[in-house]
């Protein structure tokens, strides 16, 4: 709990980086940056803590940043608080509203330098620096506060002066050890060298710098804000909230400088020489001046009070305690005792101790005065009678017979020596009592040495008599002195000091003459009682309780007559006294018989608690066997009749009319008869209690009167005195019987009824003498409240007989009062309303606070194990139905709004961390429970000031109790009662508090939002975050910042990290958090993630598991960034490149790697290693296999229920199924005894070791199974994360990515995403392997991403142009080509699961098509024409270059395919065969693409190896089944057409079609329902028509590929035929323009046939015709063509480069012209009746036949139109000659020419098949109209005669051919 924690404990050091610099709020007076020299003193105390925690071994760096720091500020420390005061020359710089400060030139408004003003008059400060102040008061509270400034001010003076306390104490801890810790410990020994150079520091007047600055500080603490302002009230930067007045915070301060000045002047004592006398001297008489002022304004403060303050205590306290360790010997005399020796021979000295010697009237001034007498009793009267030297005896026979005002609370008539004094008013204070355990050690130690001192020197008088028997003249001359009493009160202070520090026991050597002489003197209680209060204090610890024990067993024989003390005498007495009030022979006990015997009790008690568990049985069986001799025998009587039980007379008495303090202790002694470890022994006190009737049961015969008993007690005789020792002992043994006993008994019900209704209701209306009572008792009613709920199971509780039930089971007594709001709870909620501000009053008021905080926090204690059971208890008891009048609640609803708001105010008590642990669980429950929890805390109901001012307290005081936690950890648990835990959890108890509602996505505004501080008022969304104001997030981002560079992190790291992800992936609150995270400097968290991934994985389980989860949320904060950040926004591009600079670009330096890898490539690394450790099994040995088969351990393991239903498995709070041990073990030991009880076995039985080796096994397992699925699980988080950010990267912002070299390779482009692709292939190549396969479906899905931006930017580089100008490596790498195919191929070939393949297919697809695009187009003869010279503008040079470049690639990938095509195209096949319905489309389409893309055809040898063509053959039809259903999934249609598509692969080869045909595939495609249905979609309804389309595509390509592929084949013909005929209705019906794909393939399965050698049906030639002609006047003649191409030519006379072309409709209708051409062509060859003939003589028919036969006329126009068509293509093509001899400039322009050269080259060629077909037709049926025909001719000869050059004249030699041909005939005719 610490030393009186001083109020200003700083937060540490700031960043600020260029946002915070230009950053200017509200009402903010400058633009600074947060780094004024206000915030020094708090980062010195930061850094201190941080820096001397590391202990005497700490690491170098550490030692050396230490020395840098007490250099730094050594100045500081000799002048401390020397604040620059007021400056009239700087107050008239603000009237120009413009000054320099610290940082700068700052700009004032008229209403910052009234501020400024107000405030260096209020703290005498200058008034620049006042300023400073206000900039922080700003930037810490978002507001310019007076009261903030001055809290920050005031914050600086208690840093500064706990820091230099800081560096004493870390030398004064280790001080026992001497020289021996300084030599092995460096930083030991620079702080020492350090303290001792600033203690010897001289100032001008030659005097001891350091402490007379402190003493001077000490003295003029009125010096800031005295008067009036010393009531101001202060905003507390370090609770965020008004905590007290500038007073207060000035006696903090005071005390601190006290604590300084002692420590220093220990510290200068050991550490001066004799050169150093006089500053020694006047430290000395400095502090005795100060302390000697100090006393004499404690006394006039204090009239009239109870007491003085605890601050002004501890300052006297310390005081004295450093000028009586200046007068004392102490351990390292030899090193003082010359300084010593001055300082008693001092004059000035010698007149201060005159001065006070004339009348003490404080205990301390006694202290200082008994030790100044000792001193000058050792300088004059050794060796001699001190009688002859009364002078200098009479300073020591003033301290004697000094006194002193007796203290609050004690009899008038008590002791009031000094050493009474020290002890009780001391040491017995509850201000001491807070102390650290060190400062109370040290102070006892100096106190101990004077006692010893005093001893050593006074009892060396032997002549005048012994002085602590008050026989001594020299001492006591004639005043009456009370025989003994000064012997009794240094008993007292002894068994004070030994309750501090036992150890100095070994230091008196006069202690056992002491209590010898106190042993003979038991009559005087004032010796006697304070001998047993010695004896209970050397009693602690094992060794001294059996010490004392074995010693009042066995006494010493007395010497002088006395009756020393003894067990026989305390049960002597006991017994007596029980026989006495038994025959009624006194009517009550003397207060002074009843003291002692009270002090007796209270040791029995002590021994008993601290001796060994096993040595108590042996000693209560001595207590019963005691020799009772000394009783008379009637008494002795009465104890046999009793059995001389020791428990008896305990128990008797409490009935008896003797003293309440009395019959507290009897309880007391009882229950140290009832160790928690010894349930028997409790049984004993629980059937003693039950028979004593000390609660009686209440008359039902309606008689008022009340019986005599411990009701009795309370209400009548202890709440009229207002004093309650007897029910306080009484509720402290029910606890223990509690705590001790197994089970609950019959009376427990009775006891509920009595502790809530007669003790707690009442509880804060009665009146107290002590009001530490009242928090006692309190305490102890909660805790006994909360033990009869401990490891109660409501849910085993059977409420059927309700109110039978409910009247005996006393948990159900406590539930019913809390969840009916009985007087219990509202007993609790009274207690817990006293309210963080009142309870840290009564703290600083130190009477009553520490007793406060206990009650309280058992208060919060049993709240939160009713919290744990009210739901169901509340259920259970509202199902009992009518028999309870009053409904049952949970407690929630049960709590006003105000006590909500009290209980998460208790998070603001730094005192207790228990209790802000206990408020931080119930605020878990709260927030879980109400919806409505932020509006409850918003209302201005809840608080005492206004709601906004409400809620930054909260806030603040959230970020302090997480801050505190973080950087001070301290143990919650131990003393404090049950349910604390043992190490400081309020750090993850926040964190967690503000991750619910986040995890749970509760509507903003919510708790997190509320306790982060986002602004409610004006949108959640619209906060902007300040770094530099207090909240949990500012601590967080500090603890991040402070963590980074350690070694090893706390596991509260991890839920920072996952609270930031969460922020930044809610939307309402990503805004303000990337702010915030851009904020930070130097890309914090990349170096976090740096220095996390350079750390070696750790070993144990759980560290390991936090460790991954840490990174996984690193690699998750930086996914949400970038998916957050928008490419278009300038400022997030340049964070973009920042960041992915730090991921993909920087190397992450690592000793322990070979290369330094980026941090993207060093996370994969991260989870392969910590994938290495295979799966656990349980242990197979035939020796056991029986009993694990006995034991059911299979069974046991392999049952997938939770505990909840019966099994043994649990689910961890990251959604782990685990195995629970605890029941898992106890099932095992449960079949385990069975075993043994039913076979058995001995105990040295090698069949039960074998079974115990099965259960010890099977557990071991259990663990380890547990660790590894944890891991696994964790490690499945980490690749999620990494796949996020990862694809985020290069697909959000693939751009940015692709231009940063990739670490360590420095490569980019295309390069480094083939790189990041390959070792993500790499990564799922190990982890496919483990035995944590399923992992491998992240990498799986980062390798298709990035390949898919890979064909993206591919397709983006074609576009552009880049294939004409050049590709360079960055485009098209072959190595990082071959190496990803290569190692794809293997993965491809090793068995994975579903999800894995699938996205392999797709990389492998979009490898496919990456390799495809980038080839070399073909170039059109206009280019070859134009650049047959390769002109170097068009860069030829680098098309060949490519094209070399691209057989290098295509010659390694085909021979990685000729390697591994067996493999690769088996694993294809059996997904073919056997995956589901995407999977095997993605295969099928795979295996595709690797047949299209294998020109040696080696794929295709094994696909027609495996079979899996011709199985897919026999399978169409299943492959569709139910594909034509109306809800059919796509899936099924695109494997059925990924099924087509490989068949047209297979068919474009010669032994495919064979393959194929002899399977049968175009009989098959003819049945097939699903080309039925694909080809009825053509002309039907549009459902479904992209699909079908598709397949009916698919189908007629592949039927006329195998009718190309085997023209001779008369079954192909046949089947083809078939086919035709089958779907006859829908194709022919496709033969117009309006379906022209499809009629285009019709039409050239219908050529094809024609063509073919082997003879067609009449019949189906017949059927055909009719659609041909029909078809032939549909499209010709080609007018539609014409007119685009005309179109095109005027195009491309203005421009071509505006992307205008024929179109794709016009594209396909010259498609379907050259294909009815084609097909009338191949007609008329045999002499088809399709065509008009000439009658006999060469005469045409002159009827008409309208459309029914192709007549001249249509073929003659058809030959106009195309001669035209190509007359205008040509000079298309002449134009596009003249563009590309332009500069080109632009790649993309010259992308887009080649294109439409391309495009244009093709339509010219079609033109051409189109003017040849058609002069076919006429050459072969004769021209109707040769004057028309003849001039067409004459032209295309000029046309296609005229063309210059080569490449044309060969492209139109057939055509020329044919033309003069057809003119010759034509000429011939017409001559005839």
């Amino acid at each position: 709990r610490g030393p009186g924690r001083g109020v200003g404990e700083g937060r540490g050091p700031r960043r600020s980086g260029p946002r915070a610099a230009t950053r200017r709020g509200p009402g903010a007076p400058g633009q600074l940056a947060m780094t004024s020299q206000t915030l020094t003193y708090r980062s010195l105390l930061r850094e201190l803590r941080r820096l001397l925690a590391a202990g005497l071994q700490p690491d170098p760096q550490t030692v050396a940043d230490l020395r840098s720091l007490m250099q730094q500020f050594r100045l500081d420390f000799l002048n401390a608080l020397d604040f620059p005061p007021k400056n009239p020359e700087a107050r008239r710089h603000l009237s120009d509203k413009e000054i320099f400060t610290s940082q700068g030139k700052t700009e004032l408004s008229e209403a910052d330098v009234q501020k400024a003003i107000a405030l260096s008059d209020q703290l005498d400060l200058n008034e620049v620096y006042c300023v400073e102040l206000l900039q922080t008061s700003y930037l810490e509270t978002g507001r310019v506060s007076v009261e903030a400034a001055t809290g920050i001010y005031l914050e600086e003076r208690l840093s500064l002066v706990e820091s230099l306390f800081k560096l004493f104490e870390f030398q004064m801890l280790y001080a026992k050890e001497g020289e021996r810790a300084v030599a092995r410990s460096e930083l030991l020994k620079d702080v020492s060298s350090f303290n001792l150079g600033i203690l010897s520091e001289v100032s001008q007047d030659n005097k001891s710098a350091l402490l007379q600055r402190l003493l001077t500080l000490m003295r003029k603490e009125s010096a800031v804000g005295g008067g009036p302002l010393g009531s101001q009230e202060v905003v507390s930067y370090q609770y965020g909230s008004i905590v007290g007045s500038k007073a207060h915070f000035l006696q903090q301060e005071q005390v601190w400088l006290s604590r300084c000045f002692f420590y220093g002047t220990m510290i200068a004592n050991a550490s001066f020489k004799i050169d150093r006398a006089s500053l020694f001297c006047d430290n000395v008489h400095s502090a005795l001046s100060l302390l000697v002022d100090k006393c004499k304004a404690s006394e006039e403060e204090s009239a009239g009070k109870a007491s003085s303050g605890q601050a002004t205590l501890q300052q006297l306290y310390y005081l004295c305690f450093a000028i009586v360790a200046s007068l004392t010997p102490s351990d390292s005399a030899s090193l003082q005792s010359n300084l010593r020796h001055e300082a008693g021979k001092d004059a000035v000295l010698r007149d201060q101790m005159d001065s006070i010697a004339e009348g003490v009237s404080s205990g301390l001034l006694g202290l200082v005065l008994l030790a100044w007498g000792v001193l000058q009793v050792e300088l004059h009267c050794t060796g001699g009678n001190l009688a002859q030297n009364p002078k200098w005896a009479a300073y020591l026979r003033a301290a004697l017979k000094a006194k002193i005002p007796p203290q609050p609370g004690k009899p008038v008539d008590a002791p009031s020596d000094v050493f009474w004094y020290t002890a009780e008013g001391i040491f017995g204070s509850v201000t001491f009592g807070d102390e650290a355990p060190d400062m109370k050690d040290a102070c006892a130690n100096v106190v101990h040495s004077t006692v010893v001192y005093f001893l050593q020197w006074v009892e060396k008088d032997a002549q005048s008599g012994s002085m602590l028997l008050g026989t001594s003249s020299t001492y006591y001359q004639d005043d009456h002195v009370q025989m003994g009493q000064v012997l009794g009160s240094v008993l007292t202070l002894l068994a004070s000091l030994y309750r501090v520090d036992l150890d100095l026991h070994v230091k008196c050597a006069a202690l056992n003459p002491l209590m010898h002489h106190g042993a003979e003197r038991q009559p005087e209680s004032s010796t006697f009682v304070p001998l047993l209060d010695l004896y209970t204090s050397l009693a602690t610890g094992t060794r001294g309780a059996t010490y004392i024990f074995n010693k009042l067993l066995n006494p010493s024989p007395s010497v002088m007559g006395g009756s020393p003390p003894s067990w026989s005498g305390l049960y002597a007495a006991l017994w007596e006294y029980c026989s006495l009030f038994k025959q009624e022979e006194i009517p009550a006990m003397k207060e002074d018989e009843a003291t002692t015997l009270a002090a007796y009790l209270e040791l029995l008690a002590h021994v008993l608690e601290n001796g060994s568990p096993g040595d108590i049985p042996q000693w209560l069986g001595q207590l019963q066997s005691l020799d009772l001799q000394i009783l008379a025998p009637h008494h002795r009587d009465f104890a046999h009749d009793n059995g001389y039980r020791p428990l008896f007379p305990l128990f008797f008495l409490q009935q008896q009319a003797i003293p309440a303090k009395l019959k507290g202790a009897l309880l007391i002694a009882a229950r140290s008869f009832a160790p928690i470890s010894n349930a028997s022994l409790a049984e004993q006190v629980w059937k003693f209690l039950e028979s004593s009737r000390l609660l009686a049961d209440i008359p039902k015969d309606g008689s008022t009167s009340m019986p005599i008993d411990i009701r009795y007690q309370l209400a009548e005789v202890e709440a009229r005195a207002e004093e309650y020792s007897s029910t306080l002992a009484f509720l402290k043994l029910l606890n223990r019987l509690l705590m001790s006993s197994q089970t609950f008994h019959t009376m427990l019900h009775s006891y509920v009824r009595f502790v809530r209704e007669s003790v707690l209701a009442p509880l804060m209306s009665r009146g107290y003498k002590d009001k530490e009572q009242k928090w006692d008792l309190a305490r102890e009613c909660l805790t006994f409240l909360e033990l009869t709920l401990q490891g109660f199971n409501i849910d085993e509780v059977d409420m059927e007989d309700g109110k039978l039930v409910l009247d005996r089971v006393a948990p159900l007594q406590t539930l019913q009062d809390f969840l009916s709001r009985g007087p219990g709870c509202q007993a609790i909620i009274t207690i817990i309303q006293t309210g963080v501000n009142q309870l840290i009053e009564e703290k600083h008021a130190g009477v009553s606070g520490y007793k406060a905080e206990l009650a309280i926090e058992s208060a919060l204690n049993l709240l939160m194990s009713v919290f744990q059971r009210d739901v169901t208890a509340a259920n259970k008891f509202n199902q009992v139905g009518p028999t309870y009048a009053r409904s049952y609640k949970s407690m929630e609803k049960h709590m006003q709004h105000r006590d909500i708001w009290t209980i998460l105010g208790y998070v603001r008590y730094h005192f207790s961390p228990t209790t802000q642990v206990l408020a931080l669980q119930i605020a878990q429950i709260l927030e879980e429970r109400i919806p409505e929890l932020v509006s409850i805390l918003l209302s201005p109901q809840v608080a005492e000031s206004s709601g906004s001012k409400s809620t930054q307290q909260l806030v603040h005081a959230f970020a302090e109790c997480l801050q505190d936690s973080l950087f001070k950890p301290v143990s919650t648990g131990g003393a404090r009662g049950p349910g604390t835990a043992d190490e400081d959890t309020r750090a993850a108890l926040i964190l967690n508090l503000l991750l619910r509602p986040l995890a749970a996505k509760r509507q903003g505004p919510n708790l997190t939002h509320l306790l982060l501080g986002f602004n409610l008022e004006a949108g959640i969304s619209n906060t902007h975050i300040d770094i530099m104001s207090f909240s949990p997030l500012q601590v967080i981002t500090e603890a991040l910042y402070q963590f980074k560079c350690h070694s090893h992190w706390p596991r509260e790291v991890e839920q920072m990290l996952r609270l930031l992800s969460g922020l930044l992936s809610d939307p309402a609150t990503s805004g303000a958090t990337l702010e915030l995270i851009r904020s930070l400097e130097n890309n914090y968290f990349m170096d976090v993630l740096h220095v996390a991934l350079i750390h070696p994985i750790p070993h144990g389980s759980p560290d390991r598991i936090y460790y991954i989860w840490q990174i996984k949320w690193i690699l998750q904060i930086h996914a949400t960034a970038l998916h957050r950040s928008l490419s278009e926004v300038q400022q997030d591009k340049e964070d973009c490149g920042k960041l992915l600079r730090g991921l993909i670009g920087d190397a992450v330096k690592s000793e322990a790697a070979t290369l330094p890898y980026c941090a993207i490539l060093m996370a994969l690394q991260l989870c392969k290693d910590a994938l290495r450790h295979e799966k656990p099994a349980l242990k197979q040995d035939m020796r056991l296999i029986h009993l694990q088969r006995q034991m059911q351990v299979n069974l046991l393991l392999s049952a997938p229920e939770l505990v909840s239903e019966g099994g043994v498995r649990a689910m961890t709070d990251r959604g782990v199924v685990v195995y629970h041990i605890p029941t898992l073990g106890g099932i095992l030991a449960r079949f385990f005894k069975d075993l043994e009880v039913n076979c058995g076995w001995s105990i040295d039985s090698e069949e039960r070791m074998r079974a115990n080796e099965v259960l010890q096994e099977t557990l071991r397992y259990a663990q380890s199974h547990n660790a590894f699925s944890q891991i696994a699980h964790a490690i499945q988080e980490l690749l999620s994360s990494w796949e996020q950010l990862v694809s985020v990267a290069f697909s959000r912002h693939d751009s940015i990515a692709m231009e940063i070299q990739l670490a360590p390779t420095g490569c980019t482009g295309f390069q480094s995403l083939l790189a990041l692709a390959t070792a993500s292939l790499e990564g799922l190549s190990f982890v496919s392997s483990t035995s944590n396969a399923h992992l491998s479906q992240p990498l799986a899905r980062v390798t298709n991403v990035l390949m898919a931006s890979v064909l993206k930017h591919t397709k983006d580089v074609v576009a552009a142009g880049g294939l004409y100008q050049g590709i360079s490596s960055d485009t098209l790498d072959v190595q990082s080509c071959h190496k990803f195919f290569t190692v794809l191929v293997n993965c491809l070939s090793k068995p994975s699961d579903k999800a894995v393949r699938q996205h392999l297919y797709g990389s492998l697809i979009f490898y496919l098509l990456h390799t495809k695009v980038t080839k070399t187009p073909e170039l059109p003869s206009i280019v070859l024409e134009r650049y047959e010279d390769l002109d170097e503008n068009f860069h030829f040079s680098s098309l060949q270059q490519l094209d070399g470049v691209h057989e290098i690639l295509d010659q390694g990938n085909m021979s990685i395919l000729q390697q591994q095509a067996s493999r690769l195209v088996q694993a294809l096949s059996q997904d073919v065969s056997d995956g589901a319905h995407f999977t095997r489309a993605l295969a099928l389409h795979a295996l595709s693409m690797l047949v299209a893309a294998d020109p040696l055809g080696t794929v295709l040898q094994e696909v027609l190896s495996s079979g899996v063509a011709a199985a897919l053959v026999r399978d169409l039809e299943s492959l569709a089944a139910g594909s034509l259903g109306r809800a059919a999934p796509a899936a099924d249609l695109y494997t059925f057409k990924a099924v087509l598509t490989l068949h047209l692969e297979v068919a474009c080869a010669k032994e495919g079609c064979l393959a194929l045909a002899s399977s049968g595939v175009v009989r098959a495609l003819a049945s097939s329902r699903v080309v039925e249905a694909a080809l009825d979609s053509v002309t039907g309804p549009r459902h479904r028509a992209d699909q079908l389309s598709e397949i009916a595509h698919l189908a007629l390509q592949i039927v006329l590929a195998v009718s190309v592929g085997l023209p001779d084949s008369r079954d192909v013909a046949q089947h083809v035929r078939e086919f035709l005929e089958r779907h006859s209705k829908v194709l022919f019906s496709c033969l117009n323009a309006n379906t022209l794909t499809i009629a285009s393939v019709v039409m050239s399965i219908l050529s094809q046939l024609f063509r073919g050698p082997n003879p067609l049906d009449p019949f189906f030639v017949a059927q055909c015709r009719g659609h041909i002609v029909s078809l032939a006047w549909d499209v010709l003649p080609p007018a539609r063509i014409r007119d685009a191409v005309a179109g095109l030519r005027e195009a491309a006379i203005r421009d071509f480069t505006d992307g205008t072309g024929v179109g794709a409709e016009i594209t396909r209708l010259m498609g379907i012209t050259v294909s009815t051409l084609e097909c009338l062509k191949s007609m008329a060859q045999g002499e088809d009746e399709a065509f008009e003939r000439p009658r006999s003589g060469g005469e045409w028919h002159a009827r008409s036949h309208g459309k029914q036969l192709v007549t001249a006329d249509l073929l003659e126009r058809t030959l106009v139109s195309a001669q035209e068509i190509l007359s205008d293509l040509l000079e298309v093509k002449h134009q596009i000659s003249s563009y590309l001899e332009e500069t080109h400039d632009s790649p993309r322009v010259l992308a887009a020419r080649m294109a439409r050269a391309t495009e244009v080259e093709a339509f010219t060629a079609s033109a051409v098949m189109v003017l040849e077909h058609a002069l076919h037709v006429l050459f072969k049926i004769g021209a109707g109209d040769p004057d028309r025909v003849l001039p067409v001719l004459d032209r295309l000869l000029g046309v296609v005669g005229g063309q210059g050059t080569t490449v044309a004249k060969i492209a139109l030699e057939p055509l020329h051919v044919l033309v003069r041909q057809f003119r010759h005939s034509l000429s011939t005719a017409s001559r005839r």
